[in-house]
């Protein structure tokens, strides 16, 4: 059960998260394809002409990147997702090796990536920091290919979505970060009473019969204000926050709402930009500049 085994499984189906034609026949949310077009808007936006991405996937983001002629490489830890990633760029009349096999945990192999690949005007990692045990060395990692003044695009799920879900999410949140520092017997008591007000046996966990469902491998809720301080101690600065993957109705009640007009109104709010995406979107994007050195 590992990550890596988790994503061999997703390979070969993960590029319909991408596709806009299945925008209103996914059975799942395509939030990924409005990711890649919040990306692509930010690249343009700092005219970068080259970019790193750590956790490809499948490189569906990466190799539409490189085919508007952008400088792009990247890495991914899944051998099933560096098959496909590497098969994508090259449908796309990119080079298949700028995709490397390797661990972005792994500083050692970093490093050699990096004397590889050089240094990028951005560098992005879209779903990876959820799956990784220290988000420090993450972004050093992630900084490794970015030149001074880069741009940096780190990915998260925001886990203060929460507090619009109105179940065990909601509970872990309010007893695991908000009453962190508050005695037990207190929180014994608040447990209590959020188990009678909340849904908690909502939402039910992603499993796999090989078990490596994505709710079975590391996979991480990240408060955005601690991984902004994650990000500045790295020194960056110019920070922004950037939402997507919006919720209209909290998720537990939206199978109480037709289904097309449901994920209308999903799409209506995916450019709404304002502070409601902190708590209406699942997940969230930090844009960052690398300090000169």
């Amino acid at each position: 059960m590992s990550v890596a085994s988790h994503y061999d499984g997703s390979a070969s189906s993960y590029g319909d998260q991408y596709d806009p034609e299945k925008l209103w026949t996914n059975a799942e949310y395509p939030a990924n394809l409005f990711r890649l077009q919040l990306v692509q808007r930010l690249l343009a936006e700092a005219g970068s002409t080259s970019v790193y991405e750590l956790g490809v996937g499948d490189a569906s983001p990466l190799s539409t990147i490189g085919a508007t002629g952008l400088r792009v490489a990247g890495n991914d830890v899944s051998p099933e997702m560096v098959k496909v990633a590497r098969a994508n760029m090259e449908a796309k009349g990119l080079d298949g090796s700028l995709i490397t096999l390797l661990d972005a945990q792994d500083a050692a192999a970093v490093r050699a990536e990096h004397e590889l690949r050089g240094e990028f005007d951005s560098v992005m990692a879209l779903g990876v920091i959820p799956h990784v045990s220290n988000d420090a060395a993450f972004v050093t990692a992630m900084d490794d290919f970015l030149r001074p003044g880069g741009q940096l695009l780190l990915q998260f799920r925001n886990s203060m979505f929460s507090m619009f879900t109105f179940n065990r999410l909601t509970k872990e949140f309010i007893l695991d970060e908000l009453l962190v520092d508050v005695s037990q017997e207190i929180r014994d008591v608040v447990a209590a009473d959020l188990d009678a007000r909340l849904a908690v046996d909502k939402p039910p966990k992603r499993t796999r019969p090989t078990g490596d469902g994505y709710d079975e491998i590391l996979s991480r809720f990240h408060n955005p204000f601690e991984l902004v301080e994650v990000v500045k101690a790295a020194g960056y600065s110019d920070i922004r926050f950037h939402w997507y993957n919006y919720h209209p109705a909290y998720p537990m009640i939206a199978g109480n709402i037709d289904s097309r007009a449901y994920r209308e109104a999903q799409v209506a709010l995916e450019h709404e930009g304002t502070w409601r995406g902190m708590f209406l979107c699942s997940a969230g994007l930090i844009e960052a500049t690398k300090n000169p050195a």
